[in-house]
């Protein structure tokens, strides 16, 4: 990582400040360092399976080649040419409805995650398989900054959290140039299992590895965190910092600014009724939880607790994760929101053979919503350990109303509207997480479209944005007579993109590449100030790869002079 030495009590000035450092952030620093992405149809796997989407490549890259040979250029045709200079493949995208099947906000996310590991979601392997080849460019290196707050490169998978396995299998959480498969490797010397959930905590330490395997490490700044961030002019931004362990500010100006901060930074606060029985552990932000189940995960059987009831308010993974946790003599009041129509709880989706112990979660609140429990004989036949585990000391309660906290004591309509009560010894509330937007300056939060006073984002805050912008182009040129020679100016305009059959889109006629502008994806949120990672609405690692090509190559274009009036 960069030395803190360098950077403390002083200013600095940079092309490209990136807030975040999570994953996104990572993936953005791997491109401005100059890999550069290319279509690989000539692998080992040959072309890309969906035939049209190939067409739509080769054409694209075809008429941009041909561009490029008339203004005497040796650039190649690399995945930012056709993702930024063509909305073909966007249309091919958006009428196949293919966002639609696999619950996707952004299509160039879509589009990317597909290009990286085709047919992941039925080919664990697909990550071998990538169209997808990277190439070192030197003259798409942009000078930047990646600060965050975390003490490890990583965002919120660095520290606190409880020792679980991911959602996901592992090389879906895989960043370009150095594959969790290659992590994995490394630490143990073999390759993981082909449908390998990871720890968090394995998943943070291959994140903390990465800058430093794939040579970024000169640009990420860890512990410390953005007080400040404000528009100083049109086309310059300054922030102040602080080094989190020391105290000490520092400033930083920058052309441009990157926002990738997440949704995920913080839990949403329980309701202030509760906070007569928020218990020691929960102010802690981890606790006793965790020390017990990481014992039991190293096989430590001596794990003592005192027997008490433990009340868990949400309905998503991490209440999961905190019910699943808790040893077998906890009792457990669970209370959750039961809309299985309009806002289904996200365990539905768990297979059983896939994720058993989420699957046998949302059965048990499926019968505790129906009114029902889960019968002896059921027991007797089951040879589900976690169901075992729960039955006789777990209660679900759907749909509930608390009306008032006396001691330890809860008080709560169900959704008969009877009301009934429970003594509590400790607390959970696991009703969703949350992004901080709080360093931006209240006139930068306006110009964003948000309120002044708005601090808190989540993967909604920006879509409306990004979406009135997603047909948006931008025109960039150096500013005659600047002080700066990099000080870039943004026009922007708007190209209608018609009604096509799939026929006229992949036509050798069809000419729609337009090399002086560059299309934005709506990702560019106002003047220089862009948006990557969750923020942009799509929470998985995987897709995140999609904006930050954008974001990149919007930069690098502009910083190229390519753009050029």
């Amino acid at each position: 990582m960069a030395s803190k030495s360098e950077f403390l009590n002083s200013s600095k000035e940079t092309d490209i400040l990136v807030i975040g450092n999570g994953p996104a952030a990572l993936i953005l620093s791997y491109l401005l360092h100059g890999n550069t992405p290319y279509y690989n149809a000539d692998g080992q796997y040959g072309r890309y399976p969906d035939k049209t989407l190939h067409q739509l490549l080769s054409n694209i890259i075809a008429q941009s080649d041909a561009y490029t040979a008339n203004q005497a250029s040796k650039q190649s045709t690399s995945l930012y040419d056709c993702v930024l200079h063509n909305l073909s493949l966007q249309s091919y995208i958006l009428n196949a409805g293919m966002t639609i099947q696999k619950n996707v906000f952004s299509t160039i996310n879509f589009l990317l995650d597909t290009l990286m590991a085709p047919d992941i979601d039925t080919d664990i392997e697909a990550r071998k398989k990538t169209r997808i080849k990277w190439q070192m460019s030197k003259e798409n290196a942009v000078n930047h900054i990646v600060i965050g707050s975390g003490f490890a490169a990583g965002g919120q998978w660095v520290g606190g959290d409880m020792p679980f396995r991911t959602l996901s299998y592992a090389e879906m959480l895989s960043l370009p140039g150095f594959l969790f498969s290659d992590y994995f490797k490394k630490q143990y010397g073999r390759e993981p299992d082909q449908y390998y959930r990871p720890y968090r905590s394995e998943v943070a330490a291959y994140y903390a590895m990465y800058p430093s395997c794939v040579g970024i490490d000169d640009s990420i700044y860890t512990n410390y965190t953005v007080l400040s961030l404000r528009r100083s002019r049109p086309s310059h931004f300054t922030a102040v910092v602080q080094e989190n362990s020391t105290g000490c500010l520092s400033v930083i100006r920058a052309r441009n600014v990157v926002l990738a901060t997440g949704v995920s930074t913080h839990h949403i606060p329980p309701d202030p009724i509760l906070c007569p029985i928020i218990s020691d552990q929960y102010k802690a932000g981890i606790g006793l939880l965790c020390d017990q189940q990481e014992s039991r995960l190293n096989g430590n059987s001596n794990v003592t607790s005192n027997d008490s009831t433990v009340l868990i308010i949400g309905s998503g993974f991490s209440a999961a994760d905190a019910i699943i946790a808790l040893p077998p003599n906890k009792k457990i009041i669970h209370l959750f929101r039961w809309n299985p129509k309009s806002n289904p709880s996200p365990l539905r989706s768990c297979h059983r053979e896939t994720y058993p112990e989420y699957a046998t979660l949302y059965r048990l609140m499926k019968l505790a919503a129906a009114g029902k429990t889960v019968t002896p004989l059921d027991v007797k036949k089951s040879q589900n350990p976690l169901l075992r585990s729960l039955v006789g000391r777990y209660e679900g309660i759907p749909n509930y109303s608390i009306e008032s906290i006396d001691s330890n004591t809860v008080r709560f309509f169900t959704s008969c509207g009877e009301i009934t009560e429970r003594n509590v010894d400790e607390f959970r509330s696991y009703i969703g997480r949350i992004g901080v937007i709080s360093y931006l300056s209240s006139s930068l939060r306006v110009e964003l479209g948000l309120r002044s006073d708005q601090i808190w984002a989540s993967k909604d805050t920006f879509r409306k944005r990004i979406l009135n912008r997603m047909m948006r182009w931008s025109k960039g040129s150096l500013i005659e007579g600047a002080e700066n020679e990099n000080e870039i100016s943004i026009s922007e305009t708007y190209f209608s993109i018609t009604e096509s059959d799939l026929s006229s889109l992949i036509s050798d006629e069809n000419s729609v590449v337009v090399e002086d502008y560059s299309a934005t994806y709506g990702l560019e949120l106002s003047d220089n100030i862009f948006v990557i990672g969750s923020l942009v609405g799509d929470s998985l690692v995987r897709y995140t790869l999609g904006s930050c090509v954008v974001v990149a190559g919007n930069i690098i274009e502009r910083f190229r002079g390519k753009t050029q009036s």
